[in-house]
This record gives structure tokens, sequence and C-alpha cells, in this order.
């Protein structure tokens, strides 16, 4: 770095810091002007000691002290001027100690220099310490807060969370109100305060630009100040308080409007205070107020509104989301497109052609003949017509033997033996070669079908992160006012997925305050403004509500194993979703006994896990029949699959079948039934793993029955449409019961049977 750029860099932070020193030199002299309480004008002292050390702590000393010089009585002004030296010679000291740093050090400093600083002018002036005592008290616990918060809103340092801002926005209008405490003694006609009229046009802003209560919070504070620079008794506070309150619910209807009922508000505090002439002031300054905040233009008014505006939380949240999205999104495009191209380039080759046995064949069993190029070469023709005569009875008996083929070439071939075992090696081979070639091709085609699954399971969570439903502000404002009316402080979020249900969870340490009443769950309801229903995750101080749903549903289990075996070969269960959505799942594994259960126990834990985590039922089904069919191999296994899922909110039914037997819906007296076109899971060739679906609506009173094959034979299902008709109730444990046995009386009860009954009832 060259001389000439040293002494630029020199100058400018010499103009920098010169700059900051006359900054708190003004600051100093502005704050100690001001006197509140009968000649009490603790926050110049405040202002030294919140100023940092060097040439702008001089500049704040150098304020201060012409500040309180210039401002009253020489005896009054030394007082005050001595403990400005005291306190920036204290800290000037211990500068560079450990606890220098603390930031109540220097609050602290300030108190007590002030309180003693008032003490050695009682003693001075021969008054009573008992007497002055509460004002000393009150002069050091003023020039304290005000060390703190006039530091934190003259820290250039940077703030990195709400908190420091929020606190940051309090301290300087702290600082604003104090600094307007001096300039309130400025009067012109002796009526309007130059510093109340600033006051006023401040507080018009708050009110204007953020609202009721920020006016209302504005007024209070600025009212305050001015109340006990005047010793007006509280008559600002009241009449700017109340005024900011009033006029903020105008805001939105311009200017005039906010400002007419600005005055109207302030007038009547006034009149309510009194009618004496000595409180007129306050209507004089609101007035002058009210033109000067007309004449202030626009940009400069949305300016000072941005700095008295409350922070509003931002779409951060959504912007994740929607970023997640789009990344999700792109994954199952690629997914897409990794299955087409695969899909492309897995064509297999065309093994069909029944002469290419015969050429096979030849290759092996005719090289050595003499007489090859008579029936290959100048003979061609004639010998692919005789084993074109050959082929049809050798293609349905499976095997070539030698009376397939015409008598003439019979005597001319001659080794005919050897050239009909090498034509049915060949075609084994062939056999063998269109065997696995199959298997291959459904083998290719169940893993592209699993991409394709993987692919719509990773779009349907992109529309879900996408989806406008989101956080609920409104409602999670609700919660937290309520759970601060139980003294309970908690995180709190409140959210709708992508069904439009609402989410509520409460993390907090005092759990049992919240739940401490038998009816809190109505009253966090009501509070809601939805009905909610009993918490599915009530540990570790976390408690998450959901939206109760408007339909509520039984279920009953019947269950019998084939006679002479140890175990039931079917599997189900059944669960509701955090979706709102009842699944029930049956299972018929092959053949019966532990193995039985082993299939349909794989087939049942696979469609839960699917299920609970989200993915669309028909998508978990085709990714069951898919797997189902990869994993047979050479050991044959399937098993069939029956799923229900009823939507409690809407009605909406839907049954999704592989190989299942049929099912039974009862719906106004009406049986429906409902059966299974596709072969059971893992039985179904490449491409074929899509279920059976139907999809109805079901009514309160609806009852469903999902049974396993043994339950109804054939077509005989008579007496189970008669049962369902008949039967009254909704105890669907003994529907199922019933079913089973009667069941049992019509087939002999030969094959294992299960039976899930389930019925529709609107929530009590």
């Amino acid at each position: 770095m060259s001389v000439k750029d040293r002494a630029q860099d020199f100058v400018s932070l010499d103009m920098t810091s010169l700059t900051l020193a006359g900054v708190h030199f003004l600051t100093g002299f502005l704050l100690s002007a001001g006197r509140m309480l009968d000649g009490l004008a603790p926050f110049g002292i405040a202002a030294v000691a919140a100023a940092p050390r060097g040439l702008s702590g001089c500049g704040s000393l150098a304020g201060a002290c012409l500040g309180y010089l210039a401002a009253g009585e020489l005896e009054w002004g030394i007082r005050y001027a001595a403990g400005c030296v005291l306190v920036f010679t204290l800290l000037f000291i211990f500068q560079d100690a450990k606890f220098a740093s603390h930031p109540l050090t220097a609050p602290a400093c300030a108190f007590f220099v002030t309180a003693a600083t008032g003490c050695l002018n009682c003693a001075a002036g021969g008054l009573s310490l008992t007497g002055e005592l509460p004002g000393i008290e009150a002069e050091s616990a003023l020039c304290s807060g005000g060390t703190y918060f006039f530091r934190e809103a003259l820290s250039p340092r940077e703030r990195h969370t709400e908190l420091g801002e929020k606190r940051r926005g309090a301290s300087a209008a702290i600082l604003t109100a104090c600094a307007l405490m001096s300039l309130a003694r400025i009067e012109l006609f002796d009526t309007v305060s130059l510093g109340r009229t600033a006051a006023a046009i401040l507080v018009m802003t708050a009110s204007f630009k953020a609202g009721s209560f920020a006016g209302a919070a504005a007024g209070t504070a600025f009212g305050v100040a001015m109340d006990a620079a005047a010793s007006t008794s509280g008559l600002y506070t009241m009449a700017w308080a109340f005024a900011g309150l009033c006029s903020g619910a105008f805001s939105r209807f311009g200017r005039l409007t906010f400002l007419a009922s600005f005055i109207v508000s302030d007038a009547l505090a006034v009149i309510c205070a009194s009618m004496r002439l000595e409180n007129w002031p306050p209507l004089f300054e609101a007035f002058v107020a009210s033109v000067l905040f007309m004449l202030i233009p626009s940009g400069v008014l949305t300016r000072l509104g941005a700095l008295v505006q409350p922070l509003s939380p931002g779409i951060g949240e959504s912007g994740l989301r929607r970023y997640a999205s789009r990344r999700v999104e792109g994954i199952a495009r690629a997914y897409l497109d990794v299955c087409e191209a695969a899909q492309r380039g897995s064509e297999c080759v065309n093994d069909n052609d029944i002469a290419r046995v015969f050429d096979r064949a030849a290759e092996a069993a005719c090289i050595k003949c003499a007489r090859r190029g008579d029936c290959w070469v100048t003979g061609y023709v004639e010998t692919l017509d005789a084993l074109n005569g050959a082929t049809a009875a050798m293609t349905a008996r499976g095997r070539l033997e030698s009376g397939d083929i015409p008598e003439w070439f019979r005597e001319k071939c001659r080794n005919m033996n050897a050239f009909v075992a090498a034509v049915n090696g060949e075609l084994r081979a062939q056999m063998y070669r269109r065997q696995y070639m199959e298997r291959l091709r459904e083998g290719r085609a169940a893993a592209w079908d699993q991409y394709q699954d993987f692919a719509e399971i990773l779009a349907q969570v992109s529309r879900e992160l996408g989806s406008l439903n989101g956080a609920d502000p409104l409602a999670e404002r609700r919660l937290v006012r309520y759970l601060r009316s139980l003294d309970v402080e908690a995180d709190a979020a409140v959210f709708r997925d992508s069904g439009g249900r609402l989410r509520a969870v409460i993390e907090t340490g005092n759990m049992a305050a919240v739940t401490r009443d038998p009816a809190w769950l109505d009253r966090l309801s009501a509070v809601m403004g939805v009905r909610l229903c009993t918490p599915v995750d009530a540990a570790a101080g976390r408690l998450t509500l959901l939206e109760a749903e408007p339909l509520c549903a039984s279920v009953g289990v019947a269950a019998m194993k084939k006679p002479g075996e140890s175990v039931n070969g079917d599997r189900g269960t059944y669960f509701k979703t955090d979706a709102g959505t009842l699944c029930v799942i049956l299972s018929d594994g092959m053949g019966t006994g532990e193995d039985a259960a082993a299939e349909s126990g794989q087939a049942v834990g696979i469609l839960e896990r699917f299920l609970r985590s989200g993915v669309d039922p028909a998508v978990a089904m085709k990714v069951l029949g898919s797997v189902m069919l990869l994993r047979s191999g050479d050991d044959w296994g399937f098993a069939t699959a029956d799923l229900f899922c009823l939507d409690l909110f809407t009605g909406e039914a839907n049954f999704y079948k592989y190989g299942a037997a049929p099912s039974y819906v009862c719906m106004g007296g009406n049986v429906r039934r409902i059966e299974s076109e596709t072969l059971a899971a893992g039985l179904a060739g490449a491409g074929s793993c899509k279920p059976d679906e139907v999809h109805m609506n079901l009514k309160p009173g609806s009852i469903a029955v999902i049974a396993s094959d043994g339950v109804v034979s054939g077509e005989n299902d008579g007496w189970l449409r008669e049962l369902l008709c008949e039967f009254r109730g909704a105890d669907m444990k003994e529907l199922a019961r019933r079913v089973l046995r009667r069941s049992a009386d019509e087939s002999g009860g030969g094959d294992d049977m299960t039976v899930l009954a389930v019925y529709v009832d609107e929530r009590a």
C-alpha cells in the first residue's frame, strides 16, 4: 500500500470518528437538557455512561457537561457535570477489566455515581437525606435504565435475532422520548411545545402506519415522557394513548379521516380529564401536529413508518416448502426419464422362428455328412418343404419324431436319428431361452413399474409440499393467547396439511397445566374453532392435536383356522392414518399353515408401512404387486391383497383388490357385491400389476364386510346378503362372528376364514 493510500484511509477513518463524536456530542447535549420531577436530569449522565470509550466518549462528555451548565443554575449544572466526569473516569479506568464488557457494568456504575453525587449534594446543601432519598433513588434508577437502553440504541452492532431487533426498537423509542423531553421546554407563544408537538407527530405516525395497538403503545411511551417533563399528572399519557388506539382503526381511510379521528379522540380525553384552561395545550399541540403531519411527504412518512411497524413473519417457511417441492418434483421426473430410457433399451431378441431350430440342428448333425450339399444347397427347397410339413406335429407335441418327417426325406437322410435328436435338443434349448427371456422381461417390467411407482410417490410428496395449505397464523395466535392465559409458555404451531386438515403441535415443559382440566380438549377445540380429536403424540412435552373427522367407524374381526392347521394363513389389520382415513387390510397367503401366514403377513406389513407414510393406496398396491413378483423367483409364492380405505371426512370409500374374495357393502337396505378379476399379488404378469379398484360414497349407517376366500363359495352368497340386511345395531364384532358361523355351516369350514366388518356412523 502506498503512502497516498494510507493517508486517504487515515483521513477517511478520522472523518468517521469525528462524525460519530459529533453525534454523541449532540446526543449528550440534548439529553442533559431534559428535566423531570422538579429538576431531576439523569439522562445526560446516562448518555456519557452509554457512549463508547475514545473520541465518541469524549464528545458525549463534552456535550453533556455543556448542556448541564447551559440549561440550569451553575450549582445545579456543576453537580451533574461532576457526575458525568466521574462516571467517564471510572469507566475509562476499568475499560480493560474483564467485567467491563458486561452489559450491566455501565448501568451499575451510572447508578452508584448518580446516587453518590445526589447524597453529596444533599450534604452540601444542608438538606435532609431521609427526605431526599426517594428522589435520589428514582434518579439513580432512571440513570441506570437510561444507560442500558441508550447503549442498546446507539450500538452499531448487527442484530441477528428477532428479540435483538425488538430490544433495539424499544431502546430507540426510549432514547427519542428522552431527547424530546429536552425540546419540550421550548414553547411557542407559551402554549405549543416543540418537543410535545414532535412527539404527537410520532404517535400519529405509529398509529397511521402500524395500527391501533402500536399507536396506543407509542402514545403511552411518549405521553409518560411528556408528563414527566411537564408535571401534568398523566394528561398526555391518557390523551395520546386513547387517540392512538381509536385513530388506528381509521388509518386505512386516508390521512384526513385518520387525523380527524385522532383530534376528536384527543379532545374527548382532555375534556374527560378536566375543562380547565391549563389542560388545553394538548388540543392546540394535536392540531399543530396534525397540520404538520399532513405536510409530510408520502415517501418520508413511509420511511418513518418502517421504523415503527411491527415485524411481521416472512414467507421463509412457504418458500422453503416450494423449494423442496421443486427438488422432489425434479427427482420424480428424473426417475421417469430413467424408466423410459431403460425400457427403450431393453428390447429382447425374437427367438420364435422355428426355422432356426432346424438350422442349428443341421449345423450339429449334418456337418460331417457327405450329402449335406444335396440336402441344404441344391435341394434346399425340398428339404425346407419336408421340415415345414413336420413343424405342426412337432410344435403340438413339443418334440420331433421320425414319423413326422415325410418318408422320401427319411430314405434320403443317412443320419435321421442324429438329426431328430439334434432338433429335439435345440427345441428344448429354445424353450429354456423363451422361459428365461420371459422371466427376464417380467423382472425388468416389474423393476420399471417400481421406478414409475416411486416417481408417482415423489410427485405426490411434491404436490403436498407445494399445496396452498400451510400455516394458520390466526388460529396459532389464538392458541398462544389461550396457553398464556394458563400461565404456560409454549412453542405452538398450527397448520393445515394438503387435504386441509388442521393440525396443532404444542411443545412445553408444563404440559400438566394444559391437560389438568378434565375438559381440556373441548376448551382447545373452542379456541381453535374446530373439533379436535384425541392426541396421537403426547410424550416428552409434545402434544399433537388433529381436527376431528365428522364420521367415525367401528371395526369387528373374527377368524377361524383350517382344521388340522396350527395357525391361520390369513393376516389382517386396520388403522387410521394421520389424514383421517380408515384402512382395512386383509391378505390370504398361498396354501395354509405357517408358510401362508408368512406370505400374507409380509403383504400386510408392506401395505401398512406405505399407507401410514401417506402414500396413495393405489400406488401402494402397485408397489406390493411388483415386489411380490420380483421376490417370487424359483420359489413361487403369492398372496391375495384386499384393501379398504374410508375417508372419514367425506365418506368416500375405495376398494383395491389383488385376487381377493368378494367384499360386500350394505347401504340403505341394498347389498352390493364387489369382486376382483386380477390375479393374486406375485402371480400377475409384467405390466399387469394394477389392482382392481371400486369407488363409492358411504353414508352413516352403512356396513362393509371384507372376507377371505373361504367365507363365500362361488355365487352362493344369498345367506350373507340376507344376514347383512337383517342385522341391526353397531356391534361389528358380533356381526363378524355371525358371518363366520354361518359360513362354516354353509361350506363346512374347510379353509382358513377371516371376516372384518366395518360400520360407518356420524361422530357423536
